[in-house]
């Protein structure tokens, strides 16, 4: 009987105790969320304020005494001396363009705040490769924020009417034999093109081939053999009228309900635009993999994204990293940003979320494990601290006049002669 209650007696304090410790940790808990507050600005771009907006209103559900307000503006790449300066926003995150990073560290690496202790802590959770771009000098200055994985979107009801199987559609010399014949048939066009910075059809091209304007000893690459391979490549499809280069997103994507353009090289965002502005088409769009050069060749291509760097003069140092960390981790967040605006997460963990690889019902299609893949597989671009001023050089020469019209060796000395007195040593 004694032993009997004894033990009656022990549990009752081992059950008391366990209790009362995870009420203290839960209080804990609270506590550390309560004592969390504070204000802290970011700026950043049209593109991102949306996703940015959201992550803050959930944060601030979780930390009811801290404020987070976003600031819209048009650029911030090409703004942020005035930005850091604080003339005209008390910025402490500001987003920067993956291609602008290494030239922002060039110049103003003494006004960003290194975050080289944190930022180690995501070293193998985040992309390699964008934390990499956010290094210099072995110190971390900035954290990734989303990646731009691109895809084949098409018409899958005018391939079937053509009677083509995208199953066979593994080069681009399969893809372009598919243009001739839908184009003679139909008169469509086989692909819009976006020309801006990070759609760039030669920049696709060149990331699919694994390099860009640097090689990866950071000379200019453009006298190539991947190059020529890119230039020719553009030859045939501006030369057949394959192509068609749009201004801006939105202009793709309005020119889609004319059924002239039957597919067009998009990321996420692209995908979650369509399903927005056409959600009763679902049964005309399909998702693939990019061609490639050649039979068993690199389908994979990324080329986008931003990142966030903290101000060195904030005031909410800890704050900043905190939001950021659960920017960057909450799975719901991460989920619902995917969903709702099509931003694709860095953090390769989220890569295994069931949700995550779901069939999307929009292209009857596990698309978002198709985008991971490729993002996984894609290669390393190298921007260099001249990168943002040697794009604008190539796109004046990179015109499709010029390229049409010009064989590969004029137009490669031509650019690198232009190039020349550009490049810092």
């Amino acid at each position: 009987m004694n032993r009997y209650i004894k033990t009656v007696l022990f549990l009752i304090l081992a059950l008391t105790s366990i209790f009362a410790v995870s009420c203290n940790r839960h209080q804990d808990n609270e506590v550390s969320k309560e004592s969390l507050q504070g204000n802290i600005e970011i700026v950043t771009d049209v593109e991102h304020g949306p996703q940015l907006k959201l992550a803050a209103s959930r944060f601030r559900e979780v930390h009811k005494k801290v404020n987070v307000d976003v600031i819209v503006v048009k650029d911030t790449d090409n703004n942020i001396k005035s930005i850091l300066d604080n003339s005209q926003y008390a910025a402490d995150i500001i987003t920067l363009d993956d291609s602008y990073v290494k030239h922002i560290l060039s110049v103003y690496s003494d006004r960003i705040l290194k975050i080289t202790d944190s930022g180690n802590l995501y070293k193998n959770t985040l992309l390699n490769n964008k934390m990499n771009n956010d290094t210099m000098k072995g110190s971390i200055y900035a954290l990734p924020w989303d990646t731009c994985p691109k895809a084949l979107i098409y018409r899958k009801d005018i391939f079937a009417k053509e009677n083509i199987d995208v199953d066979n559609i593994k080069t681009w010399s399969d893809y372009i034999e598919v243009g001739r014949k839908i184009k003679e048939d139909t008169g469509k066009v086989l692909m819009g093109n976006l020309s801006d910075d990070n759609n760039d059809i030669f920049l696709l091209l060149a990331n699919e081939l694994g390099t860009s304007y640097f090689n990866e000893s950071g000379k200019l690459s453009f006298q190539s053999e991947k190059w020529s391979r890119i230039i020719e490549m553009a030859k045939i499809l501006y030369g057949e009228n394959l192509i068609e280069d749009f201004n801006s997103k939105s202009e793709l994507i309005n020119r889609l309900k004319g059924d002239k353009i039957v597919s067009f090289i998009g990321d996420p965002t692209y995908a979650k635009a369509l399903m927005n502005d056409y959600p009763k088409d679902s049964y005309k769009w399909g998702i693939i993999k990019l061609p490639s050069f050649e039979p068993g060749g690199n389908r994979d291509v990324s080329l986008g994204g931003i990142n966030l760097i903290i101000n060195k003069n904030t005031k909410q140092v800890n704050l900043t990293q905190d939001f950021i960390n659960f920017a960057l981790t909450d799975d719901e967040l991460q989920m619902d940003l995917l969903n709702d605006y099509g931003r694709f997460p860095v953090n390769m963990d989220i890569y295994n979320l069931v949700d995550l690889n779901k069939q999307v019902p929009y292209f009857d299609s596990k698309a978002w494990n198709l985008f991971a893949g490729v993002e996984q597989g894609s290669f390393s671009i190298n921007y260099t601290k001249d990168f943002p001023k040697v794009r604008e050089k190539v796109k004046e020469i990179l015109t499709e006049p010029i390229v049409e019209n010009q064989d590969f060796k004029t137009i490669s000395e031509n650019i690198e002669a232009s190039l020349k007195n550009e490049i810092k040593k």
